[in-house]
């Protein structure tokens, strides 16, 4: 990677390793909110003045070897959930000015319930002021009705904490700010992972940009992007075998590193820290607040809210967009609605002879042996394959 490159990318690889560490209480002069989620309309957050952080696990054990989060969660429990409470607890968002969580998953519902429990028994000065986001992703109207009262609810919360009214005027200039980060995740993915002339970043590299965005102020976050566009011309191809990861989410790269460390490179995956980030757009509705509630509802498909059949299309649909070598499907203990996707999916990559390898739900950021030898077999075929086919 040439230097003007490599500095944008390296100041937003900073960005995205900063969210290891507490949330700041501002950032530019903007008081932080943390957010738990996918869910969450970070667009009212901007809309009231604030910059939306996102908050993540946080895998390496901890200096005094205990985690707060799994005393009170026990086993059976997403461990990214689990390391977020614990995260949280220990004083992670104590200087944002709220938290905000939502239903996007099983393991994000029960943070929000443990915590909001055990500040109900044993409050804690150290957790900010805490409220929930609840959408519901089906078709019906009264689930729409349903989820407009939830987000009307909460927007009352955020200009109570505030002190801020939520103008149609502000959501729509947030919205167009966060569309405008959508449009530069999607150029991102078709330009430096899937250009003409090959990925010219890692996974790892592209799963750190775009969570950049989700981090970081978008006035940060933007100018960086840009200029990393700007430079892809001088940016290397990525050599190696080209794969789509599909199954859960990853707030940590470390299923990219392993990945990557055998041969490959991750050219797309469809989780909400990576390529499903850059869509869709929220435009200029007539309603902008129907708008952003319609938009989460029908954003694209995510095991917790839409079927197995709609998952499989889309995983094949983006991996065949990708011109992916192989599809991995890549799910963690106690997240269990990833894998409930993985035989409609296989039965969809073969009907297009599209190679596809599930692997068994891992550790939280750590790949066991037996893991790292099944993916390494896969790609190792592929790559004898090609060898052949020339």
């Amino acid at each position: 990677m040439r230097e003007p490159a490599a500095r944008a990318f390296q100041e937003l690889s900073a960005l995205y390793e900063a969210r290891l560490r507490p949330v700041p209480r501002d950032i530019g002069g903007r008081a932080t909110l943390a957010v738990v989620g996918a869910d969450v309309p970070v667009e009212l957050a901007t809309a009231c003045g604030y910059v939306p952080v996102r908050l993540v696990g946080d895998p390496r054990p901890s200096a005094q070897g205990d985690d707060p989060g799994q005393e009170y969660c026990g086993p059976g429990i997403d461990p990214v959930a689990v390391s977020i409470l614990g995260r949280v607890l220990a004083g992670a968002a104590a200087e944002s000015a709220g938290l905000v969580a939502c239903a996007d998953n099983e393991g994000t519902l029960r943070f929000f319930f443990y915590l909001r429990e055990l500040q109900r028994l044993e409050p804690r000065v150290g957790v900010p002021p805490l409220t929930f986001f609840d959408l519901l992703h089906l078709p019906q109207r009264t689930a729409a009705v349903y989820s407009r009262r939830r987000f009307d609810a909460l927007s009352r919360d955020l200009e109570a904490w505030s002190g801020r009214q939520v103008t149609d005027a502000n959501l729509r200039s947030a919205a167009r700010q966060h569309d405008l980060v959508r449009d530069m995740i999607a150029q991102i993915c078709a330009r430096l992972r899937n250009g003409p002339h090959g990925p010219l970043l890692t996974g790892a590299q592209a799963l750190a940009v775009i969570g950049a965005s989700q981090v970081a102020s978008l006035d940060t976050w933007i100018p960086l992007a840009e200029r990393l566009l700007a430079a892809s011309e001088g940016m290397e191809p990525q050599p190696g075998v080209r794969v789509f990861l599909t199954g859960c989410s990853h707030d940590h790269p470390a299923a990219y590193g392993l990945i990557e460390s055998l041969g490959a490179v991750v050219v797309g995956e469809d989780h909400d820290w990576g390529s499903l980030a850059g869509g869709p757009r929220i435009g200029e509705p007539a309603d902008i607040r129907d708008a952003l509630v319609h938009r989460r509802v029908h954003r694209a498909s995510a095991s917790a809210g839409h079927s197995a059949a709609a998952r499989a299309a889309q995983t094949i649909s983006m991996a065949r967009a990708c011109r992916a070598d192989l599809v991995i499907a890549w799910s963690r203990i106690f997240d269990e609605g990833p894998a409930w996707d993985v035989p409609a999916q296989r039965v969809a990559a073969d009907a297009t002879a599209l190679p596809f390898l599930a692997v068994p739900a891992q550790p939280y950021a750590a790949v066991p042996e037996p893991t790292r030898t099944l993916v390494e077999a896969a790609i190792q075929r592929i790559a004898e394959d090609r060898k052949a086919a020339r």
